[in-house]
């Protein structure tokens, strides 16, 4: 009798060990396995979304007076002074313009929700407020392959068309570590409303406003309001390793990212002002596949709302941000 049920148990177990090895080579059993990081990949893909008029490179070689750059988008950058405005980094002393034989002025715009993404350069002040942007401008400077910078004191008047401008806007600096960006910097310098002749008889209205140093500057200024967090779930497998999620708002310029919290396994920012249509716009890269998801709420009323991304042709999801 005991041999009888040692077979049997045997047989189970062989049974069973079969049962197993079939099992694993069935093409209907899926393999459970983590994606692939994919962040990089995605940021790559979204710097495609800024139309290429965004960035105007202007040739000013041997530069030996003040000069009044107007760029195809109607921004006008003012250089003065300029044998005593640019330094190299590490040099003591500044980088006459006049003697420079390949001069470069890089200016680049960020006007819309969707380039603000694109550039990854969204709009939270370094108290992680959130701020409302009136436009965002890089100014950059070359002398042949050495960057520069303002000489310290120094300042440049950038003046850009705005069809409503409006008061209390301040100057914020980009602060970045490591090639990251982690906020805005208010710098106490108040942007004025403005307006000027475009040349041709017409009067064009907009903003004045003075930057110390280069790089990306902004008009903005801070949304006042108590605030409570923002939270999106989405389905397994979208993570902060493959998507990028954020919360768009509709009345305002704002953009804000939205972190990825393993444990809650959500996309959240601490604090958001309530009583502002809003629409969360989540991208992500599984494998080679691109996803798109959003919804649209009014901030205050979810704790959690839920997106339901879907796999998209790559073209139009570059497509949905630029309307943004």
């Amino acid at each position: 009798m005991f041999e009888v049920a040692m077979k049997k148990t045997h047989h189970w177990i062989l049974l069973t060990l079969l049962t197993l090895v079939v099992a694993s080579c069935r093409k209907d059993v899926e393999e459970v396995r983590p994606y692939p990081v994919t962040v990089e990949e995605l940021k790559l893909f979204l710097q495609q979304v800024p139309d290429p008029a965004t960035k105007t490179t202007i040739e000013l070689n041997n530069l030996s007076e003040d000069k009044v750059i107007t760029t195809p988008a109607g921004i006008r950058v003012y250089l003065t002074d300029v044998d005593q405005l640019f330094i190299a980094t590490g040099a003591s002393t500044p980088t006459a313009a006049s003697t420079c034989d390949e001069l470069n002025i890089e200016i680049t715009v960020a006007f819309s929700r969707g380039d603000i993404m694109a550039r990854g350069i969204p709009t939270i002040d370094n108290d992680g407020k959130l701020l409302e942007t009136r436009g965002m401008i890089s100014i950059r400077a070359f002398c042949g392959a050495t960057e520069l910078n303002l000489l310290p004191g120094r300042t440049i008047k950038i003046q850009f068309p705005s069809a409503n401008p409006q008061e209390d806007m301040f100057t914020h600096e980009a602060v970045f570590a490591n090639n990251e960006f982690q906020a805005w910097r208010n710098t106490g310098q108040q942007v004025f409303k403005a307006d000027w002749s475009d040349g041709n008889g017409n009067t064009v209205l907009g903003y004045e406003m003075l930057i110390s140093s280069l790089g990306w500057s902004n008009c903005a200024r801070q949304v006042i309001g108590s605030g409570t967090p923002f939270c999106t779930s989405l389905m397994p497998g979208f993570t902060g390793l493959n998507t990028q999620s954020y919360l768009v708002f509709d009345g305002i310029q704002s953009v804000v990212p939205l972190k990825f919290d393993d444990t809650s396994h959500s996309f959240c920012f601490p604090s958001i002002p309530p009583g502002y249509p809003v629409r969360v716009v989540s991208v992500a890269k599984l494998g080679t596949d691109f996803w798109y998801g959003k919804s649209t709420t009014e901030t205050g009323t979810n704790t959690v709302l839920p997106v339901h991304p879907e796999k998209e042709p790559a073209g139009d999801i570059l497509s949905f941000l630029r309307g943004l």
